[in-house]
């Protein structure tokens, strides 16, 4: 059946579905209940095969005509995967298939790439995963001789230039900063670390020691190593003649040398239960996300139709139980979710999810416990497996409604080792299953003394403490800083650290002015250099020594303001004020300890290391360079020797998209205020490129700030 006669099924097919009593008026006239309404069955719906063929080289192509529409889609998957990254370089995978596409070919540079696609009318898109590389392209039919000559450039001979390489760990890096905003993101993050084991690649996440690890070198070598014609497979679909486009795959591809076979070995994961509560504290949420489960099957395991039905009875539909029961009837979540998850070549996650009011996070849990144990106290009915096999085979006409959905699936199939017919084959074994092996998988797969509890969310509130369910491990997501390069201190140079803070103190206005700073008020007209261009807005300032600052940014479309308190630090915008997630806190505190005033009041305090590093020069201004070691945060202070003036201050810090990178402030046009020398215009850069400039439109100091500063709008 070619692919314009199967659409044309399955239009009858829903036309059936949907107007299927209209056909029958006189039997509608007869029923009183929607439950009486008999459907006819669904027609079976016949899949067109694939042709496959393997080359001499070792590519395997798989070729699906659909002469519909003048367009040629091609996909090819490369045996490689982020789950054979060594453990120093984790992001590795992701940044060079990413790169594949955007760092340009040998023959071709990036930004002509680019243009040359956009004129053709044409898509590239490169990613690799876990466990393959996937190369993406879509043509007109005309262009798809020259096209996929270029595709095989981007496949065989990337440059992998070195700037869309910066672009793209800066990318990564501004992922890596933002990982912790989200609470469903975190549960999902942390309890398949939780499940599979930390070290394991299928739960590792990159950082940004691992990301700053990784050189071009490393991706030319990742390339080198992996992409060879025996490890790819090329599928075809479209607008095409089948033994044309092979002629033409053969010449484009049929010099490409094989390559040497690479044996990675198993890929390791923890296959033993690690049963416990766990809890990730957010208190910048008003609900607890949960995560219940344990380990789950592989997809060849003979008992997947029926673990399948099993799913559907428990959580696969509005009709399932959870949602019917824990969401309709309980009212505990908007979304609740469970399942037995199955991998193509590992064992995936049971797991049973919710997000509810952190009030009702015992309830919850409760709710999902009592599900999984009805689901071996009152096993599913007939009724219940005969709904779950008509939903499911029902829908599989929707598997199989487009040939670009087929030859994907003929493509998974064929890189996983699994018979070209599986999808048939599932069809049948789901026909297949019955209501005692769906009874006997729930007893067989389902293990209350194994399951693993996690919970993000508040500390405080919830209706029972966690230790309800056993000792409660808290979960650390603390992102780590990346590694600063520090001098190796002799006494020599922390004595001359300690004398050019001496310096900087006096050229501040001295100790005595220095350290009777009680409060500080500034506003200040800022630039700020954005991805959208250059924005003007204004900022303000108030500070209580030693910790407590609000600070407002007033931009064209209203105000933000962030303020440290205590417990009660919050941010607030026009949309409302909420807690200041973990990581914004820990930034707006580095950034009040950065102050140079309350940096150098701090220069006796416990922990506070200086060590000389150095002469520099800045902007022609012969300079000291310093190296300050406080609170766990490394700046490098830039005096000037002469005066005493601080010139700037460079650390670790993100722009604007969150990327992470070396900041550096330049401070100059210094004024006395109430006995204080202060710059009053500084500029901010980001990787030596301008961010912010400012100018100190007003300062004062050690005047009244009252506590109404610092608590959130009544609006």
């Amino acid at each position: 059946m070619n692919t314009l006669n199967l659409k044309r099924r399955l239009i009858l097919t829903l036309g059936v579905l949907l107007f299927g009593a209209m056909a029958a008026p006189a039997a509608m006239a007869q029923v009183s209940k929607a439950d009486d309404i008999v459907y006819p069955s669904l027609p079976d719906v016949e899949v067109p095969q694939p042709e496959r063929v393997e080359l001499a080289n070792g590519i395997v192509v798989i070729m699906l005509e659909d002469h519909e529409l003048p367009l040629i889609d091609v996909q090819a998957l490369v045996g490689t995967g982020s789950q054979w990254e060594p453990a120093d370089k984790i992001g590795l995978a992701a940044l060079t298939g990413g790169v594949l596409r955007s760092g340009g070919t040998q023959k071709m540079a990036s930004d002509d790439f680019d243009d040359f696609l956009e004129d053709h009318a044409a898509s590239i898109e490169s990613t690799i995963g876990t466990v393959n590389g996937n190369l993406r392209m879509s043509v007109l039919r005309d262009d798809f001789p020259e096209m996929l000559q270029v595709f095989s450039d981007v496949l065989r001979l990337p440059a992998f230039e070195d700037d869309k390489i910066a672009v793209a760990k800066s990318e990564t890096v501004s992922g890596i900063s933002r990982q912790n905003d989200n609470p469903g993101q975190i549960a999902g993050r942390e309890f398949t670390e939780l499940i599979y084991g930390s070290d394991s690649p299928y739960a590792r996440q990159p950082t940004y020691a691992t990301i700053d690890n990784i050189s071009r070198d490393d991706l030319v070598a990742w390339h080198k190593k992996y992409y060879h014609p025996n490890r790819v497979i090329l599928g075809l679909v479209g607008d095409f003649d089948s033994k044309q486009a092979l002629a033409l795959v053969e010449k484009v591809f049929g010099d490409w040398a094989k390559g040497p076979t690479v044996n990675e070995g198993e890929v390791a994961y923890n296959q033993n239960p690690n049963p416990g509560v766990f809890f990730v504290e957010k208190n910048d949420v008003t609900q607890s996300n949960i995560r219940i489960g344990h380990l789950g099957i592989q997809r060849n395991n003979p008992d997947y139709y029926a673990v399948d039905m099993m799913n559907q009875v428990l959580g696969g539909s509005f009709a399932a139980r959870l949602f019917s029961r824990v969401r309709s009837q309980k009212g505990l979540a908007y979304n609740v979710s469970g399942s037995v998850g199955s991998r193509w070549d590992h064992r995936g996650i049971f797991q049973m999810g919710m997000s509810t009011k952190t009030e009702t996070t015992a309830a919850g849990i409760d709710a999902l416990l009592e599900e999984l144990d009805n689901m071996i106290s009152e096993p599913p009915t007939d009724e219940e497996v005969a709904k779950a096999k008509s939903g499911v085979l029902n829908s599989f006409v929707f598997r199989a409604d487009s040939a670009s959905k087929i030859l994907s699936q003929q493509l998974t199939y064929e890189y996983f080792g699994y018979p070209l017919d599986w999808q048939q084959r599932y069809r049948k074994g789901i026909e297949a299953v019955t209501t005692a092996e769906v009874r006997a998988a729930a007893k067989k797969y389902l293990h209350r003394d194994q399951l693993t509890y996690l919970v993000v969310g508040p500390k405080e509130g919830t209706d029972r403490p966690l230790s309800d369910f056993g000792e409660v491990v808290n979960v650390d997501i603390t992102i780590p800083e990346p590694e600063v390069e520090t001098v190796a201190a002799t006494a020599e140079s922390k004595q001359k650290g300690r004398e050019l803070i001496a310096k900087a103190v006096e050229g501040i206005g001295g100790a005595k002015s220095l350290d009777a700073l009680t409060t500080f008020r500034s506003e200040m007209a800022v630039e700020a250099i954005t991805p959208q261009g250059a924005m003007q807005l204004r900022t303000k300032a108030a500070i209580v020594m030693p910790d407590r600052m609000r600070w407002e940014m007033i931009m064209p479309f209203g105000a933000m303001v962030q303020v440290l308190n205590g417990e009660d630090s919050f941010a607030q915008t026009p949309r409302g004020a909420g807690p200041l997630p973990a990581a914004q806190r820990a930034d707006l505190e580095k950034s009040l300890r950065r102050l140079v005033p309350v940096l150098l009041k701090h220069r006796d305090a416990e922990g506070f290391e200086a060590v000389a590093t150095g002469a520099g020069e800045v902007e022609g201004v012969a300079v000291e360079m310093v190296q300050v070691d406080f609170a766990g945060e490394v700046n490098n202070l830039a005096i000037d020797p002469e005066t005493g003036h601080v010139l700037t201050v460079a650390y670790s810090g993100t722009n604007f998209a969150g990327a992470r990178g070396q900041m550096k402030q330049r401070f100059s046009d210094f004024r006395e205020v109430d006995g204080l020398v202060l710059p009053f215009a500084s500029v901010t850069t980001f990787n030596d490129e301008p961010m912010l400039s400012g100018s100190v439109e007003s300062t004062v100091l050690n005047g009244e700030i009252a506590d109404s500063e610092f608590a959130k709008s009544a609006e």
